[in-house]
């Protein structure tokens, strides 16, 4: 596998490839650079999504479009369907893109990448598990990102970029690729239950306005925010609400909810949903977690296996990226380090997408946490 800095190599110049996965910054000129980039590809797959603020690659985090290309000898086979759908027909559009990638991969996937819009992750994930049932493979990713959420962000395949759906790509081979999904944010002693949701909107927990219980949990921090609408995503970055998934050889897994905005009602949003009964806690971070989990994804992908890595794909999340400022080029570096100086790319995203092991293979929507596919 290859990495392309399109900044510094033409598509005529570069050989042509089987499949790229692919990742720029809203500057881009994407309609322009995609069809000449997709016609190098005998697939005709390059796909991808925007990246928030810069791209990960062996350059470091940088603006433009950067690819990750396969050839013929990587010997991984590749399908790839682009959706525009709408909340309301994202679960059946999912279920009829992973049905025509098996049809013309021949077989269910080994794994699948999925960038999609923000705002209704979960129900794509639906319609993946409809479209496998018992089969469904691991699915690693993140949502599409712009610099400033003004909705700039895109999805793409080929030539044809959309504003409002998701892109899937479905693997073969016969060494499947691996991933990884972690949180590197640790849990307080604060803690308590969901006693009324709706979707992504948290009324109450332990039957009080959920505002108010994160904001004594976090010390009155949104003191100024609370009773009324107000965007809080920079005093909640380090702070987010995390959900105990289960525990895999005695490790807790967490998945990640990030408190988007306090409400009147006493109401706190996020990016994720929520359903009653829920229990969650207060999760804290720090820009040391955060970098150090870039090597964490890395091992728990990896795993036990040792067959060498072709290329990979890095998923983190674009509030982390905020939060950690002018150190998110150390992300790149410890990323290479950790593959063994292997060709990658990677996203800064606006929500991330990852498998958890255990009872049968279930995939997640989080917020602020990282993942990764490393192709063997």
């Amino acid at each position: 596998m290859r990495w392309i800095d399109a900044s510094k190599t033409t598509p005529l110049s570069t050989p042509s490839f089987e499949w790229a996965i692919a990742y720029a910054t809203v500057d881009v000129p994407l309609n322009a650079q995609l069809a000449a980039w997709s016609a190098r590809a005998k697939s005709g797959l390059v796909a991808g999504c925007t990246s928030s603020g810069g791209v990960f690659s062996p350059a470091g985090f940088t603006r433009g479009l950067h690819l990750l290309v396969a050839d013929e000898d990587d010997a991984i086979r590749a399908s790839a369907v682009l959706k525009s759908c709408t909340s309301a027909t994202a679960r059946r559009s999912a279920k009829d893109a992973c049905e025509q990638i098996a049809r013309e991969l021949g077989a269910v996937p080994s794994m699948l990448l999925l960038h999609a819009t923000p705002g209704y992750e979960e129900r794509i994930l639906e319609g993946i598990a409809d479209a496998f049932g018992d089969s469904v493979p691991p699915a690693y990713g993140g949502s599409a990102a712009d610099n400033d959420l003004s909705g700039k962000w895109k999805v793409f395949l080929g030539a044809k970029a959309e504003s409002e759906g998701f892109v899937i790509v479905g693997f073969h081979s016969a060494e499947p690729a691996s991933g990884g999904f972690v949180a590197g944010y640790l849990p307080t002693n604060q803690r308590g239950v969901v006693t009324r949701a709706q979707g992504r909107v948290v009324f109450e927990i332990d039957g009080k306005p959920a505002a108010n219980v994160y904001n004594q949990w976090c010390g009155g921090a949104l003191d100024r925010h609370v009773g009324r609408n107000a965007i809080v995503l920079a005093e909640t970055t380090l702070a987010p609400i995390g959900r105990l998934i289960d525990r895999h050889k005695g490790t807790p897994r967490y998945l990640l909810s990030h408190p988007h905005e306090t409400r009147e009602d006493g109401a706190l949003t996020f990016f994720t949903e929520f359903a009653k009964g829920d229990e969650v806690m207060l999760m804290m971070g720090t820009t040391e977690s955060l970098l150090e989990r870039t090597t964490q994804v890395v091992h728990r992908a990896k795993g036990l296996r040792t067959d060498p890595i072709r290329g990979a794909v890095l998923i983190y999340c674009g509030g982390c990226v905020l939060a950690i400022g002018d150190r998110t080029r150390e992300v790149a570096k410890l990323y290479e380090a950790a593959i063994g100086s292997t060709p990658f790319v990677g996203a800064a995203t606006f929500g991330e997408i990852g498998m958890l092991p255990g009872a049968g293979v279930t995939n997640r929507h989080g917020n602020l946490m990282c993942d990764t596919v490393l192709f063997r």
